[in-house]
């Protein structure tokens, strides 16, 4: 039996272990996994996923199995038994058996974002951005347009706080702001949701971004975040490429109807 140790992650988030499989056989390999509590062996997968559940794999290949911890709590014991049912299995060879544990953290505050794919667009760019910041996105269709981003956070704790945002003036930028925190400040309660709310109002076309901090004073808690916005043309068209009026006669007069499609 292998063990696959997991590092303290903070609830909510998540860590990830890859293996792979090869099937040095003649025919295909199926396999099954399943994840067991080590105590009862009891199905009880707790935390823990592993991706691909089952399938096969093909005489002379290989596959890779990913192995995700995601605690949404904390527990003293998040011990669990990985293990595969593969059919044809020859004698001499050991089943696949992984010990799987972690330790789970509790945060202060996590913020429930969608995933964002921003600072990858810019590495492509050779403009990294720095890890720490948390990144919340608008798209707007046109300018002069109010665009508003609604997200929450989220207290695991045992006490509720105070919190408020700064944002951070860029000295370079002068221009007139074009992001707006609607929840500057409030209070989280213990085990609570807090809706947090801002808008992007673009007076000109481009990509927009503006710095904020994210603080909890009675915890000494800052969180920085990059508020990102970008400009974007509606998706609009016309039905035909063309207008094609026909024969006329001198001083005659044809009409011919276009119709414009809205694929918002």
């Amino acid at each position: 039996m292998k063990n696959i140790e997991f590092k303290p992650t903070l609830m909510y988030a998540s860590r990830s272990y890859k293996f792979a499989i090869k099937n040095t056989s003649l025919i295909t390999m199926n396999y099954n996994f399943k994840i067991v509590n080590s105590e009862t062996g009891i199905l009880d997968a707790g935390p823990y996923t592993v991706i691909p559940k089952k399938g096969s794999i093909a005489p002379g290949c290989d596959d890779t199995f990913i192995v995700k911890f995601s605690p949404v709590e904390v527990e003293n014991d998040f011990s669990r038994i990985l293990s595969a049912n593969i059919e044809n299995l020859s004698p001499e060879m050991k089943p696949l058996i992984l010990e799987v544990n972690g330790i789970a953290e509790r945060p202060i505050v996590h913020f429930e974002l969608p995933p964002s794919s921003y600072k990858e667009r810019k590495e492509k760019d050779m403009v990294a951005i720095d890890n720490k910041y948390k990144i919340i996105e608008f798209d707007s269709l046109g300018t002069n347009i109010k665009n508003t981003k609604r997200f929450m956070a989220v207290n695991p704790t045992g006490q509720g706080y105070e919190f408020e945002w700064e944002e951070i003036p860029d000295e370079h930028k002068k221009l007139k702001p074009m992001f707006k925190c609607i929840t500057p400040k409030g209070v989280i309660l213990s085990g609570k949701k807090f809706e947090m709310v801002f808008e992007y109002s673009p007076d000109n076309v481009g990509e927009h971004e503006s710095f904020w901090l994210f603080k909890v004073p009675s915890e000494k808690i800052v969180q920085h975040f990059m508020v990102v916005g970008r400009v974007v043309e509606p998706n609009v068209l016309f039905e035909t490429g063309k207008i094609k009026f026909g024969p006329l006669l001198l001083d005659g007069k044809n009409r011919e109807v276009v119709n414009i499609i809205n694929q918002e």
